[in-house]
């Protein structure tokens, strides 16, 4: 028995549903988006609670594509939310953040 998890995002603002499905693979437990920020890993931390691998099982095959499929959705939501930022405050405010040294809460 093969058990496959699939999510489905809906918002009102979003006029057709995004589909998720993990695909063939590979997976792992290690996904890109649950683990600890490059900035305390260039500092020398050490991510404690990082994931063991999947066992070769139905469950263990299931739990790795549930990591891919939480970086699906992660990634999705993150861009999601980042031109929504862009879009409400003229569309520039990262590029003023970077190239002008603009404080965020200068910017209206």
């Amino acid at each position: 028995m093969k058990l496959t998890p699939t999510a489905v995002y809906t918002a009102p603002d979003f006029e057709t549903p995004k589909e998720f499905h993990p695909g063939d693979g590979p997976h792992s437990t290690y996904g890109l988006t649950n683990q600890i920020s490059d900035i305390v890993i260039k500092a020398g931390g050490e991510d404690r609670d990082k994931p063991s691998e999947h066992n070769d099982t139905v469950l263990g095959n299931l739990r790795a594509e549930v990591t891919t499929l939480q970086d699906q959705i992660n990634i999705f939501l993150t861009e999601r939310m980042r031109l929504e930022n862009d879009k409400a405050n003229g569309g520039d405010v990262e590029r003023r953040i970077l190239d002008e040294g603009v404080e965020e809460e200068e910017i209206e």
